[in-house]
């Protein structure tokens, strides 16, 4: 069962970094900020199971990185709701 949710959080994080990528080299901009919120909900739900897989395995190295992943996550996720919320006030004014 513990590599169950090692094999589905690292398939979620393929997924989710792969599309973003893509977004981002085809240049399609305002459909990469569409999807941005989209994206670190799902990258940080990504990073968390992988960090509860490698509590699981007791794989410290992996632990250490993966709860950085979910706190840089975390923090993307911030910036990307803060400038949101900036752009919505710039417009209003």
């Amino acid at each position: 069962m513990k590599h169950v949710v090692g094999w589905i959080s690292s398939l979620l994080l393929l997924v989710t970094f792969g599309s973003q990528t893509y977004r981002e080299w085809k240049g399609e901009k305002d459909k990469s900020e569409k999807y941005t919120l989209v994206f670190f909900i799902a990258a940080i739900a990504g990073t968390a199971g992988n960090l509860l897989y490698s509590l699981l395995v007791r794989n410290w190295v992996f632990t250490a990185l993966n709860a950085a992943l979910v706190v840089n996550n975390a923090a993307g996720l911030w910036i990307a709701l803060r400038h949101r919320k900036q752009a919505r006030q710039a417009g209003a004014a």
